[in-house]
């Protein structure tokens, strides 16, 4: 039997690291997180081959470095081994990850072992291919060549193929290794045509950058390496390899057969299958704990106009996370949430006017109102600055708050925002309120709608039932209904569609963007749109997740929450220019 793997896509992310918007594709969700580097004028997809081979307890990221792919541009002397080096330690920080494991092909493997060199103690295992700190002059420029009269544009995709079946770096590709090569490669400009998406004169100047005394990192290598070299490669050269073997501790190398630089792509089976027994011998990445999300402490909170109830976990004296939930939802919703971060944060979820236990005026549901509310939470718990999450209605309700009282939000999390949201998607919302039913008889039978429900059919048992726990009460009968007013919910919807153009550009925290693949709220080019408004933005794209990402993928939002809210504060860098660097092409 075939053991699973880890090849389904989990999404993408735009984060900022040393000053620079990076680009990243990740596949799998498992404990250890392995980063891997491409080789100049390539791409993060380019590894889908080894997400093929990796099982589930592995996560794959696959790093757009810089001038590549869907990362940002730098500018011109800022492509040393060292600049790349110190994207992907900023990239690391900026991720949460306490230890990778690192693989590198060609500039990447170049990349990886500097990083490994300088921080021995963050790198778990090493797998390099056709290592290229050594590249003989004529290799180098024999690719500098290549690139400065290779066409940048191509009229259709089938073009396209035809020009990467003759690189000679690519005679031995399959006709199927070519086309998933090219659906990363290239990005559809304007008129219909498709363009590399990696910066030419970058590429060069990365090139001949290549060849340095890279001896005393290798030696400082503490890491169990593997080196797989193409066994036709005219790049890493037998006295490399003889060197290699002395001053290297504990490495491997395997030649790679019927391949030559582009190991990847001229023999990915033999190279996926050495790569994973090698990360395989490192050793299991500790499990996570499989404790059962707590509720948190239930609190009434009275303002100047209203009653609010709220949950919170954690020390009363640490930092605030205030969460704000979506239509028809409550503060229960963020119980995971809660329970992740409350070894370093404050966590409190409130449930919003007409929504849990709080109060259920009979009009007030603009977000304007909603976002005073918020003000006047924060005033009567005495918090003189909060960051927020919010999902759904709760997002909008975030970004009005964050624009009104800027100094006051230190960080803002929107969780598949709904400000973009279409009036369809806002009907057929309508319509399930309408038509649900408003009471059950038992918990079983609520579980069992709860179940039924399209935007919850990822919902763990565990997730149904913390949800539910929040979603009704008793009633003096005996029966369950909703804890949310049904007319407020209406208000509510119709408020939606509101411009909130100006509040977007008055924010000025720190933005991180979360959107489901599967979402119908926020699409992708509306997300990418919104990646571009905010001043200082990030986004994160999670696969197999829809609207509801708290309830879909709880830890991985957690985990994402984490590393953004322990961050290092960084200068927002330049956006690219609108449709200059993420518009992918597909075949």
């Amino acid at each position: 039997m075939t053991a699973p793997s880890i090849s389904a896509h989990r999404g993408d992310g735009f984060v900022h690291a040393n000053g620079l918007r990076l680009h990243y594709e990740q596949w799998g969700d498992g404990p250890h997180t392995v980063i891997a580097l491409h080789g100049t004028s390539l791409h993060g997809k380019v590894w889908y081959w080894l997400a093929e081979a990796l099982g589930p307890q592995y996560r794959l990221i696959g790093l757009d470095q810089r001038s590549h792919g869907d990362s940002q541009r730098a500018s011109s002397g800022q492509y040393g081994v060292e600049h790349y080096c110190d994207d992907l330690a900023a990239f690391v920080d900026r991720m949460g990850f306490d230890q990778v494991s690192l693989v590198g092909s060609s500039l990447g493997s170049r990349v990886s072992l500097l990083y490994a060199a300088r921080h021995p103690e963050r790198v778990r295992a090493m797998a390099l291919l056709d290592l290229s700190f050594e590249m003989p002059t004529e290799a180098s420029e024999h690719m500098v060549q290549a690139h400065l009269t290779r066409p940048r544009r191509f009229a259709n995709f089938e073009d396209a193929v035809a020009f990467s079946r003759t690189l000679p770096q690519r005679r031995r590709f399959s006709d199927a290794v070519h086309r998933r090569t090219l659906e990363g490669d290239l990005r559809a400009c304007d008129g219909g045509m498709l363009e590399w998406r990696y910066e030419r004169d970058a590429a060069i100047e990365t090139l001949r950058c290549a060849a340095r005394d890279m001896w005393d990192e290798v030696r400082a290598v503490r890491a169990p390496t593997l080196i797989l070299r193409g066994a036709e490669s005219d790049v890493l050269i037998a006295s490399t390899v003889e060197r290699l073997k002395r001053e290297l501790r504990g490495v491997r190398i395997v030649d790679v057969p019927n391949a030559g630089h582009s190991i990847w792509g001229d023999n990915a089976p033999f190279t996926a299958a050495a790569i994973v027994e090698a990360l395989d011998a490192a050793g299991p990445a500790p499990a996570p704990p499989s404790t059962l999300p707590a509720p948190g402490r239930s609190r009434t909170v009275r303002t100047r106009t209203l009653t609010f109830h709220c949950l919170e976990w954690g020390r009363a004296d640490a930092p605030v996370l205030l969460c704000l939930h979506g239509t028809s939802m409550q503060a229960s919703a963020w119980t995971a949430l809660g329970c992740a971060l409350e070894d370093r944060w404050r966590v409190v979820a409130l449930d919003m006017r007409g929504h849990g236990g709080s109060d259920k005026p009979a009009q007030g549901y603009r977000l304007t109102d909603y976002a005073d509310d918020v003000a006047a939470f924060v005033d009567a718990l005495e918090l003189p600055r909060v960051s927020l999450i919010g999902s759904s209605l709760g997002t909008q309700v975030a970004i009005e708050f964050a624009a009104r009282h800027p100094d006051r939000v230190d960080r803002l999390a929107l969780s598949d925002p709904s400000c973009t949201i279409e009036q369809a998607a806002i009907d057929g919302y309508v319509a399930l309120h309408r038509s649900r039913p408003r009471r059950f008889a038992s918990e079983a039978e609520a579980l069992s709608f709860s179940r039924s429900l399209p935007q919850r059919r990822r919902f763990s048992e565990a997730t149904h039932r913390f949800t539910l726990a929040g979603d009704l009460r008793r009633t003096d009968d005996g029966q369950l209904e909703w804890c949310y007013a049904l007319e407020p919910i209406l208000q509510t919807f119709r408020e939606l569609t509101v411009d909130q153009s100006a509040a977007i550009a008055a924010v000025q925290a720190p933005v991180l963007i979360l959107r489901g693949q599967e979402s119908h709220v926020l699409t992708r080019p509306n997300a990418l749109r919104l990646l571009d408004r905010f001043r200082h933005a990030e986004l994160v794209e999670f696969g197999a997740c829809s609207h509801t990402i708290w309830g879909d993928q709880p830890d991985a939002l957690a985990r994402h929450v984490r590393a953004f809210l322990q961050a290092p504060p960084t200068a927002p860098a330049a956006s690219p220019a609108p449709g200059a660097s993420r518009s992918v092409a597909a075949a």
